[in-house]
């Protein structure tokens, strides 16, 4: 018979290894931030050579997630030191007045995409925590700002626009609104100020009945979705998470495409929907479907897991996969956030790193 002592060093060790990949993860994007404050973009692990393209939004992205590493794990000096430098290369060259309106907006070439306003309120308020700077707190504001302007009529926001014209694009991304709504969510938990979470409510109100995300297996939506049940909680959008969730669960075609991120990316959606679970009141009536959903979920995040090892390299790093050597910002980024929340994870099963 195992030892109470013994199942809670287990545990331990579980979580203590996918805190040190998390934390190595962490610190590889910090030695990929320059003085100027920009991230070597992507590189050949292989074959490492200079880096092309860049990306803005996975610039915000990373930022959060390396600065969340260090929150919840550090003190980590040199991810705090890289998180801030980028944070400031953000604010100087990305983030301009949106036209009269008070509000600001993330600018890449002349576009602006919603999801980067998202993106950016995550990592400015994460960045905040891990300094103090009030500063940063403020600019979320002016940001979220921005995306509820960008809110139609079916719940939903205009994705991108023509920063010189105000032109709305035809472009739609299957990430951006959950990416928004979340940002929204965090600016309510920090400031308290309850008019973000009243859009969020009401554009979720919209979305839950359209299956927003349900066919996408959006993660950030289960991110937005976790975030609203601590805050408000109802049969509809917990109803909803559980929808993204379940089609995760029982269409598993992303193993199929060999690449780290979207195995990463569904360990995130289905890690937040485990904590919506576990934060349940007790009396509620479908209590069992949940039990259910969230047993299977932690099953397949430990597999998910187990198959993301794979794709790590020994400086922290993860490549594309596939055959594919390439090392990029946000596979790193998705890993990174996905092992966090496991060590987070209260009762997660060990996984077989030692054999790695």
């Amino acid at each position: 018979m195992i030892s109470a002592d013994m199942e809670q060093s287990k545990a331990s060790r579980a979580m203590n290894d996918s805190l040190t990949i998390a934390i190595e993860g962490a610190e590889c994007l910090a030695r990929l931030v320059d003085r100027r404050g920009k991230f070597l973009y992507r590189y050949d692990a292989d074959n490492p050579g200079h880096s092309t393209g860049y990306n803005i939004l996975r610039h915000c992205g990373n930022i959060w997630a390396m600065t969340e590493v260090a929150n919840r794990a550090g003190p980590l000096p040199a991810v705090a030191e890289a998180a801030q430098r980028a944070t400031e290369w953000l604010i100087g060259r990305h983030i301009r007045p949106y036209g009269t309106t008070g509000t600001r907006c993330v600018v890449a070439g002349d576009a602006v995409k919603l999801g980067g306003n998202g993106l950016a309120i995550l990592a400015l308020l994460e960045v905040a925590a891990l300094t103090g700077n009030q500063s940063y707190v403020q600019l979320a504001g002016d940001l979220a700002g921005y995306i509820v302007l960008q809110r139609q009529p079916d719940g939903n926001f205009v994705h991108k626009r023509r920063f010189s014209t105000d032109e709305v694009l035809p472009f739609h991304s299957d990430y951006y609104t959950g990416e928004a709504l979340f940002g929204l969510l965090r600016l309510t938990a920090v400031t308290g100020e309850q008019r973000w979470l009243d859009v969020t409510q009401a554009s979720e109100d919209l979305l839950a009945a359209q299956d927003y995300g349900v066919p996408q297996q959006s993660h950030w939506m289960l991110y937005a979705l976790e975030q609203l049940h601590k805050m408000r909680p109802h049969p509809v959008s917990r109803t909803h998470a559980r929808l993204i969730a379940e089609d995760i669960l029982d269409k598993p075609d992303y193993r199929n495409h060999h690449r780290s991120t979207p195995i990463a990316c569904r360990s995130e959606g289905l890690l937040a929907f485990v904590r919506l679970c576990e934060a349940l009141s007790s009396d509620i009536a479908e209590r069992s479907i949940f039990d259910r959903a969230a047993i299977r979920s932690r099953a397949v995040i430990h597999e998910n897991l187990e198959l993301q090892l794979g794709y790590r390299r020994p400086n922290g790093s993860f490549v594309q996969g596939r055959g594919n050597s390439e090392v990029r910002i946000d596979y790193i980024q998705h890993n990174i956030s996905s092992f966090l929340g496991h060590a987070q994870l209260a009762g997660a099963r060990e996984l077989s790193i030692a054999s790695r």
